[in-house]
């Protein structure tokens, strides 16, 4: 059986890295998987112009639409706050192009069944579990409790069920609100941990994972808390974070669970 390959593209902002490397591996992978965000750009690297930091992203969405279930398109929270009004009004003070949100916000809600907020794959029997900040224990605790209402032993995030129910919190309604949980890093009133669009890194037991729904059984990738230049990623036993502007690959045919694209060489 062919050893499945998976080319993850973390936070874009506007960025064009991701062009060479989709290019390059794409009739080679079996998925691409980006991770959200992107739009607004870092303006202290050198990204200034919005219309080409736009039609970067509908080169992304153009992507997608072209090839289906191997492109696997992720939001992230500077997706959110211009795909849902309700999203932006809850998660306020967030790094967002006012001047741009009508035309950002079109686009998103016109192209609204492209996204997904969490993507599960198994990689070498391993369930590998995509998002844009990471889920946390204590923000799957607080979606359950609020929405979900399933005894705890039902709950476990290699399973297909919640991760469509996770998916299914992109409504207009309730699960806006669990989406625009952010944790006390970001704010004086902020909680434990943020969500799965606003969890930093730090907010993560690098650790150790907890047995509680099953996160010690998955490998979590994700991005959102921007790395200094000189790392390519955290990584633990149980996840990595990789928001470092370049390209991943997932090679189960390799000795890592995740490795930097400058450090790949295709088997």
């Amino acid at each position: 059986m062919p050893k499945k390959k998976i080319l993850v593209i973390p936070d874009v902002h506007g960025r064009t890295f991701w062009k060479e490397p989709v290019s390059m591996f794409f009739e080679q992978v079996d998925r691409v998987v980006f991770l959200g965000d992107y739009l607004d750009p870092y303006r202290q690297e050198g990204v200034f112009d919005d219309d080409e930091v736009y039609e970067n992203m509908l080169e992304i969405f153009e992507l997608k639409k072209r090839n289906g279930s191997k492109v696997v398109l992720l939001k992230g929270n500077h997706d959110q706050h211009y795909a849902s009004a309700r999203f932006r009004d809850l998660a306020a003070g967030s790094r967002m192009d006012g001047r741009n949100w009508e035309k950002y916000h079109k686009a998103f809600s016109k192209h609204r069944d492209l996204f997904q907020l969490v993507h599960l794959e198994m990689v070498k029997d391993i369930p590998y579990v995509f998002s844009h900040a990471g889920l946390t224990l204590y923000w799957l605790h607080k979606v359950n409790a609020n929405m979900w209402h399933l005894p705890d032993n039902k709950v476990f995030v290699s399973d297909e069920e919640i991760i469509g129910r996770l998916n299914m919190l992109d409504d207009d309604g309730p699960g806006q609100e669990m989406l625009a949980v952010v944790g006390s890093r970001r704010s004086w009133m902020g909680e434990m941990t943020g969500s799965v669009l606003w969890a930093d890194v730090e907010e993560h037991s690098m650790s150790v994972a907890p047995k509680s729904y099953g996160m010690n059984r998955v490998f979590q990738v994700f991005g959102h808390t921007r790395l200094n230049p000189q790392y390519d990623m955290l990584s633990s036993e149980y996840m990595a974070m990789i928001d470092s502007r370049q390209a991943f690959m997932i090679d189960e045919a390799g000795d890592e669970k995740i490795a930097p694209l400058k450090n790949y060489r295709l088997s």
